[in-house]
C-alpha cells in the first residue's frame, strides 16, 4: 500500500511540475514566445522603458523562432529592437507568457497575444496603421482615456507626446494625472511626470540655457563654449537606442574633412558611466561627453528640454537655429 501512494504521490508531484512548465514561466518570470516567417537566424535586442540592472539584453533566432525568459516581479513594458531598428513593445507581466507571430517583411502587422495589454496594443496598431501622425496623436490620447488604468496607457503617452519630434508635454501632463489616478504604485509614471515637470521648453530663436558641467574624461564643457562655436550640436543619445548612435555618427563623420569643424556635444541617457564609455569605444566615437548615470532625470539633459532619444539642438553663431532635427536635416544645416 505504501508503494503504490508512493508511486501515486510521485505521479501528482510530476504531472505539477509539468503543468507548470506547460505554462512556460514562474510567479517571478515572463516569457516570450516568437515565430517570425522569412527570418532564419538572427539577433534582436531588447530593453525595459522602466529600467533595470541589465539595460540591454539579446533574444537569439534560430530558424524563424525565439524565446526570451526574464525576471519580472512586477508589469513593465519592454522594448524589442529589430536589425531594421524597428522598435516594438511588450507588455510584461509576472507570471504570465506571450505569443508573438508576424512576417519579419511586414513587422508592423506582427501581434502579441496572451495577456490583455497585448492585445489591446494590436488593437492599437490595427487602428492606426493607415492613420496620419496628428490622427495617431488623436487615436493614443482615446486609448488613455479609455484605458487609463492599462500599461499601454503610459508607452503611449511617452511614445506620442513626449519622445516625438514635436512634443505636446501639455497633453502628456493631462494624461499622465489621469494614468496616475488609475496607476498610484506605478513608477514608472511618476517617472515621466517628473521627467516633464520643470523642463525648459527650447524652440528656434530661444536663448541655449547658462551651464558648466563636467564630461566623461574629467574635463569640462559650457554653453559659452557652445555659443561661441560657428556650428555646435547637442545631441542625446543612449547605447540601447539605435536611431541616436545613427545620428551621434553621422555627425562626427560631418566633421571630417573641414577646416573648421562643427563643436559636437553628447548627451548619454546610459545608467553607467562604464557604459557608455564601453559604447563609445565600441562605436569609435569621441566627443566631449555628459552621462550623469540619471537618464532622462539628468540634469543638463532637462535643462536643455531634450524629452526624447535621440534629441538635439543646432547652435549656429550663438543662435539656436533648430531643435530635434532628422539626420538628414542636420547634415544638410551643417553642409
Amino acid at each position: 500500500m505504501k508503494t503504490i501512494t508512493h508511486a501515486l504521490f510521485t505521479l501528482i508531484a510530476v504531472a505539477a511540475i509539468a503543468a507548470l512548465a506547460s505554462c512556460g514561466t514562474d510567479g517571478n518570470h515572463f516569457k516570450i514566445d516568437g515565430r517570425l516567417l522569412n527570418l532564419n537566424q538572427g539577433e534582436f535586442y531588447v530593453y525595459s522603458l522602466e529600467g533595470g540592472e541589465k539595460a540591454l539584453d539579446t533574444i537569439k533566432v534560430q530558424a524563424g523562432r525565439f524565446t526570451y525568459n526574464v525576471e519580472c516581479t512586477s508589469p513593465k513594458t519592454l522594448m524589442i529592437v529589430f536589425p531594421n531598428f524597428t522598435e516594438q513593445p511588450v507588455f510584461a507581466q509576472p507570471g504570465k507568457s506571450v505569443d508573438i507571430k508576424g512576417d519579419a517583411s511586414h513587422l508592423k502587422e506582427m501581434t502579441v497575444k496572451g495577456t490583455k495589454d497585448n492585445e489591446l496594443m494590436n488593437s492599437f496598431r490595427e487602428q492606426i496603421h493607415s492613420a496620419s501622425p496628428l490622427e495617431q496623436a488623436k487615436y493614443a490620447r482615446q486609448f488613455v482615456e479609455d484605458h487609463p488604468a492599462s500599461l499601454v496607457s503610459p508607452y503611449l503617452v511617452r511614445r506620442y507626446f513626449i519622445a516625438n519630434v514635436r512634443p505636446d508635454l501639455r497633453t502628456a501632463a493631462e494624461l499622465l494625472k489621469r494614468i496616475e489616478a488609475a496607476q498610484p504604485d506605478n513608477g514608472y509614471v511618476h517617472r515621466l511626470q517628473g521627467m516633464i515637470s520643470g523642463r525648459a521648453i527650447i524652440n528656434v530663436g530661444s536663448n541655449l540655457p547658462q551651464f558648466r558641467t563636467s564630461t566623461i574624461d574629467g574635463s569640462f564643457i559650457s554653453s559659452k563654449q557652445l555659443l561661441a562655436a560657428p556650428n555646435a550640436v547637442v545631441v542625446a543619445w543612449a547605447s540601447w537606442n539605435f536611431n541616436s548612435l545613427s545620428m551621434l555618427r553621422m555627425l562626427l563623420q560631418n566633421q571630417q574633412g573641414k577646416a573648421e569643424k562643427p563643436l559636437i556635444v553628447s548627451i548619454c541617457l546610459d545608467p553607467s558611466v562604464e557604459t557608455c564609455k564601453k559604447t563609445m569605444e565600441q562605436n569609435n566615437i569621441s566627443c566631449p561627453t555628459v552621462c550623469d548615470g540619471n537618464m532622462v532625470d539628468g540634469t543638463l539633459f532637462k535643462k536643455l528640454g531634450f524629452s526624447s532619444v535621440p534629441d538635439n539642438i543646432l547652435i549656429q553663431n550663438g543662435k539656436i537655429t533648430g531643435v530635434s532635427l532628422s539626420n538628414e536635416e542636420l547634415s544638410s544645416r551643417l553642409n
